[in-house]
């Protein structure tokens, strides 16, 4: 489905806009970058549910120029985010619509965009827009316990922190970094791979628990030099978020937790370690494992581990509920009303132990970060870590 992505505004006196929108909105351009082919320069805002691009004239025969010249100021075009441009172009033209461009066009903001010709949408000019290759990521280590402590940030070091902790068996690239990218404009975006996940070091001792994993939070905050940040946690890593905020307040300012959990049966614990089983995921699921073999150093050893911690979180129970009891901080709670793996039913206990909770459900059934639910939530966690109004 095609979402709003932005929207574009031709404008003469683009500082003067710029600070007119910050005395409305109190926000300022987050990037701003040139697209010779078009001889227009580009500002982005980020407004939470949807960005503002102000396109600056770089030359007297540029489109925009000529655009203002016959129309003055004021919005110039509607652009719509899709996952597959070429796909998109061919089912425009096949149902009838003339494309500006025959083929994808290097647009701004790290995008591939096409046009449709105003004459067949009742005068608006309409942009699709695809996002290019992501970003690349680069993990930094710190010395930590036996190993090395490996973490991915973006953004400004001076923005507000936000650190986002992944799922068992999961990783900052495979959970987490889609929607850290979004933030990224606004926020010191920090994903932590967890002990024995991804590129931090299985323990010696080979065992895993709640303490350690807090451990992961604390030394990453002292490596970044951040005396408190953000939490957001999904699956296991909202236990985590939870556990840290409980034990050290000072730590954390706000949490966001999707797909949560906090009660845990045999049942349960059956259910994901067959999730964790990588012979069972090699026989029937071998792309999965082929991406797990990938994107952890030693799965073959993790995963075993990770089976023997999951089965000791039912005698847990009363320790997680203690937990939730003894968080204040505000919190967003967020889960999947068809969550295939956590039920709505345990988003809304977790809700409903917290002291400052709100809570929002979304549609969905697979327990991941998929596309659809990124979108979603962007807009939720910018209202909810930004600024007290």
């Amino acid at each position: 489905m095609a979402r709003l992505d932005h929207i574009g505004v031709a404008v003469d006196d683009v500082e003067s806009v710029i600070d007119c929108f910050d005395d409305l909105l109190g926000i300022r351009p987050y990037k701003n970058e040139p697209v010779p082919r078009q001889k227009v320069r580009t500002h982005f805002l980020d407004t939470a549910v949807g960005k503002l691009e102000f396109l600056e004239s770089l030359d007297e025969e540029s489109p925009i120029q000529k655009y203002l010249e016959q129309w003055g100021e004021g919005v110039h075009h509607l652009a719509f985010k899709v996952q597959d441009l070429e796909a998109t172009m061919t089912r425009l033209t096949d149902a009838g619509f003339t494309l500006v461009n025959e083929t994808p066009q290097p647009g701004a903001d790290d995008k591939r965009v096409a046009f449709v010709h105003p004459q067949d949408t009742h005068g608006m000019l309409v942009e699709f827009c695809e996002t290019r290759t992501p970003p690349s990521w680069t993990p930094e280590t710190v010395p930590h316990r036996d190993g090395e402590l490996a973490y991915y940030s973006k953004g400004h070091p001076d923005n507000p922190c936000i650190v986002f902790l992944h799922g068992a068996g999961g990783t900052t690239l495979l959970d987490t970094a889609p929607l850290m990218r979004h933030l990224a404009s606004r926020y010191h975006v920090v994903g932590v791979d967890l002990c024995g996940h991804g590129n931090t070091s299985i323990p010696d001792d080979e065992t895993m628990s709640m303490d350690r994993f807090v451990e992961d939070i604390r030394a990453t905050l002292n490596a970044l030099d951040h005396s408190s940040c953000h939490l957001f946690g999904f699956s296991l890593g909202s236990s985590v978020a939870l556990k840290t905020a409980a034990d050290s307040p000072d730590l954390v300012d706000r949490l966001a937790l999707f797909a949560p959990n906090g009660r845990w049966n045999n049942e349960l614990v059956d259910t994901l370690n067959s999730h964790l089983d990588l012979d069972a995921l090699k026989r029937h699921i071998p792309k999965q494992a082929e991406r797990l073999f990938r994107h952890h150093q030693a799965p073959e050893r993790l995963f075993p581990i990770l089976q023997d911690f999951v089965g000791t979180l039912p005698a847990a129970n009363e320790d997680m509920i203690a937990t939730l009891n003894r968080v204040s901080h505000p919190t967003l709670v967020a889960g999947l009303d068809e969550d295939l793996l956590f039920s709505v039913d345990a988003t809304q206990f977790v809700y409903e132990n917290l002291e400052k909770a709100r809570l929002s459900i979304l549609p969905g059934q697979k327990h991941r970060l998929v596309p659809d639910t990124v979108e979603l939530l962007v807009p939720l966690l910018h209202r909810h870590f930004g600024p007290e109004p």
